[in-house]
């Protein structure tokens, strides 16, 4: 049986912890239990498809070509192949070919309305979903896939013409199986000088006009593509964006819990001097929050410096982006010092990257608290920042969701209840739920924790934060009791949010590829500067209440986001009163929350490693 790709998804900056025999033990590992678990039409791929051997070896040459270099020379030939088909094509039936007319739109379509097949969406919707996983709730006997959205509904549009895929780990071959659309065009951005981030197979080079585009050169030493997107369009002229958290491979998909974001149909302004409604002064947070995302979202694509990432930004800037109703949240490598700190919390401010920008979100829409819990659930936690006393969580951004200015706190700081501070919370499973979840050991090989034996900092890190760690369920051993419905398939998504009630309600929530790591949110360089170096290209979209677009009668209501499981809407909740309208944000975890007990080990390395060998 071919080896398989299997997730080493982690942005810690230390070289990775396995030998190379070890990867491949792990990789047949996961093949195998793919192989036995796939009884459904969604989860048939053979475990081939995450065959780690990416290119066919090729005859001896004077020079051996890179993996670049081969790639460069796929698509050449590719593209020969088409151009010689389009000629004989073109005898038959040019003369017969009609311009093709953009289908009008016929209403305005809401921010809560997308392209996706029709489900119970309303304006009271959460706009994170949860990504299906039927094979799951069979074997599981829960039913917790209502509301969900599938792989197929993101790329099986038989309308689907062009789609860009930014992520860190693809797997074209197992994406493949579940587009439908005969003509659609593929641009894949990731890293892929190398033969770990992208397999094709050459069939499909041709089949799917396969352009990739390598931002390896973009990176720093230990930094990552870890932005996980899609920006989808079809031939009705629309376009749809797609924030995610899933590698695109079948281990990722099949046994870890995963969400999206997908925007609402965008379709281009009529107008030609709409295009750049995005770079107008003026622009209120309020009413402006789609044109603000648009402006943001540009922003981050250009941070790419590359030609072939600013064609997508000439055509998606054509775009009309007001029928969305979030904050676009990213992460770009570089070296940011910023010193006007209050004209950066202005609405036409320059969008910040990393820790500065979740600070520059949260201040300039008033969300800071001086109570309340911030929950962040994630599937690495890396290594400590500058000191073994320091996490990323605990002191930079609870810093950022206070009242103030984003400083990292003192090395020996430590939460105290009634001192006006935010409790950080650090949602990680324990090694008894990896070992009852799914794929059993298996799924914890996304999950990445050192805990010691690497340098003596990691442990003494540890040490110091597992007093905050809290359990990704409650429910292992009886998984139909569990709300959210993921209680045994681990997670790969991250969000993090702030509640100052105990999950009543949520004042924030934020959907992300960033882990819990300064290579993600940026290392910073002083204590009370707001500068800092970011390592990892990272992409997230940041909910809140007031920002959601709701019907005319609803408008004088306060909107309160109110947690849901197991469905996008919210339950009548009485005790919030008639006087707010509640609109449903979709938790992947269980709560209450239940805080480590003595007994209670978090899932780990090098003691994981053990188990997989």
């Amino acid at each position: 049986m071919p080896n398989g790709v299997i997730n080493l998804d982690s942005d810690d900056e230390s070289p990775p912890r396995n030998t190379s025999q070890k990867v491949v033990n792990d990789q047949k590992l996961v093949s195998e239990r793919i192989e036995i678990m796939s009884d459904d039409a969604e989860a048939s791929a053979v475990s081939d498809a995450h065959d780690s051997t990416l290119l066919n070896p090729k005859p001896p040459q004077q020079r051996q070509m890179t993996s670049q270099e081969l790639l460069r020379q796929k698509m050449a030939e590719a593209a020969e192949r088409r151009m010689k088909r389009k000629v004989e094509v073109d005898i038959h039936d040019s003369m017969d070919t009609k311009p093709f007319k953009r289908v009008q739109r016929t209403q305005i379509v809401e921010s809560y309305r997308t392209k996706l097949p029709p489900t119970s969406i309303n304006e009271r919707t959460s706009r994170i979903r949860l990504i299906s996983n039927p094979s799951y709730c069979r074997e599981f006997g829960v039913k917790a896939d209502g509301d969900t959205i599938s792989f197929a509904d993101l790329v099986g549009s038989p309308d689907l013409t062009r789609s860009y895929q930014f992520n860190f780990l693809i797997d074209f071959d197992y994406l493949a199986k579940f587009v439908t659309s005969s003509t659609c065009e593929f641009v894949l951005v990731n890293k892929s000088d190398d033969e770990e981030h992208l397999r094709i197979s050459d069939s499909m080079w041709e089949k799917y006009k396969i352009q990739t585009v390598d931002v390896s050169n973009s990176l720093p030493k230990f930094g990552t593509h870890h932005t996980k997107m899609m920006v989808n369009f079809y031939k009705d002229g629309s376009c749809q964006i797609v924030l995610h958290t899933m590698n695109l491979t079948e281990a990722d998909h099949l046994i870890q819990t995963q969400m999206a974001w997908v925007s609402p149909a965008l379709y281009p302004h009529q107008n030609l001097k709409d295009y750049f409604d995005f770079n107008q002064p003026g622009l209120d947070v309020w009413k402006d929050t789609g044109t603000i995302f648009k402006r943001d979202f540009i922003a981050y694509l250009m941070s790419y410096k590359n030609s072939d990432i600013n064609k997508l930004i000439d055509k998606i800037g054509k775009y009309d982006f007001k029928d969305i109703d979030v904050m676009f949240v990213a992460s770009s490598p570089g070296h940011y010092l910023h010193t006007e700190w209050n004209d950066l919390i202005k609405p036409g401010a320059k969008p910040m990257f990393g820790y500065g920008r979740l600070w520059q979100v949260i201040h300039m829409l008033g969300l800071q608290s001086l109570s309340g819990k911030l929950v962040g659930q994630t599937s690495t936690i890396a290594g400590p920042c500058d000191s073994w006393k320091r996490n990323i969580l605990v002191h930079l951004l609870t810093s950022c969701a206070e009242k103030g200015f984003p400083m990292l706190k003192k090395a020996d700081y430590e939460y105290r209840p009634g001192k006006n501070k935010v409790e950080p919370v650090i949602v990680w499973p324990t090694f008894d739920e990896v070992l009852r979840s799914k794929a059993s050991a298996l799924s914890g090989v996304c999950l990445h924790l050192t805990t010691h034996g690497k340098w003596a900092a990691y442990q003494r890190h540890f040490e110091n934060t597992l007093k905050y760690f809290h359990k990704w369920t409650t429910y292992s051993d009886k998984p139909s009791e569990s709300k959210a419905g993921r209680s045994n398939l681990t997670p790969h998504v991250k969000t993090y949010t702030l509640t100052e009630d105990n999950f009543k309600t949520v004042k924030w929530f934020l959907l992300t590829s960033a882990n819990l790591s300064h290579q993600a949110w940026g290392k910073s360089k002083k204590f009370d500067k707001i500068e800092y170096d970011i390592s990892s290209f990272e992409a997230g979209i940041f909910v809140a209440p007031e920002l959601l677009k709701v019907s005319g009668n609803t408008e004088n209501k306060r909107r309160v986001l109110v947690p849901c499981y197991g469905k996008d809407n919210p339950d009548d909740v009485q005790f919030l009163g008639d006087e707010k309208f509640k609109i449903g944000i979709r938790l992947p975890y269980d709560t209450p929350l239940q805080k480590y007990g003595p007994n209670d080990k978090p899932w780990g390395q090098p003691e994981s490693d053990q188990l997989l060998m």
